[in-house]
């Protein structure tokens, strides 16, 4: 069969655009990729800080209820994994004992530290379990005694100190728990 030289050849290579607008495609999805890891990365801390936030906020919740109202028992002492030994006052007044508190009835993270009444703020160290690493929290909370007397309404606020400088999307926002605690009246 002999070859019709009239036709041309219909192979061709890659030429230089279409090389370069696939290695633009490669590198948007390459660095969207970085970002969303980026974004993941803060969220996971900014949920470990919220999380470890709750669990002192609980754990001075549980530490005043543990005290019976009005019979005695104003403090407990608690430590810290830096071996820092915290009195954690449980008495509450009328018109409430401890950290201030916002209209909105939450911790008021505004107020200084060093202003807090004395043994209702803490700053509390967890170590971490892998690495090694210290974290330190603020932790607050506002006692107030309710009229029947065997009752207090406490408010716990915790937040992370520090914000995050190399990952700003890392910062979690204050802890805030209320409850009642104390007997029921019967």
């Amino acid at each position: 069969m002999q070859r019709d030289c009239g036709q041309a050849s219909r192979e061709r290579g890659t030429s230089l655009i279409e090389m370069m607008i696939a290695i633009l495609v490669l590198t948007v999805g390459l660095i969207s990729s970085m970002a969303l890891v980026s974004v993941s990365v803060g969220s996971n801390a900014r949920s470990k800080k919220g999380s470890t936030s709750t669990a002192l906020a609980e754990m001075i919740i549980g530490q005043i209820s543990s005290i019976p109202v009005a019979r005695g028992v104003t403090s407990v002492t608690i430590t810290d994994c830096a071996g820092n030994n915290i009195t954690v006052n449980t008495s509450g007044t009328a018109g409430g004992a401890g950290a201030n508190l916002t209209t909105s009835g939450s911790i008021d993270f505004t107020q200084t530290f060093s202003s807090v009444t004395a043994g209702y703020a803490m700053r509390y160290v967890v170590c971490g379990v892998s690495n090694g690493m210290q974290s330190t929290y603020d932790v607050r909370w506002n006692v107030k005694l309710l009229p029947s007397g065997k009752q207090e309404f406490v408010t716990v606020g915790a937040q992370s100190i520090g914000s995050s400088t190399v990952n700003p999307l890392a910062s979690a926002l204050p802890v805030n728990l209320r409850t009642v605690v104390g007997d029921d009246g019967n």
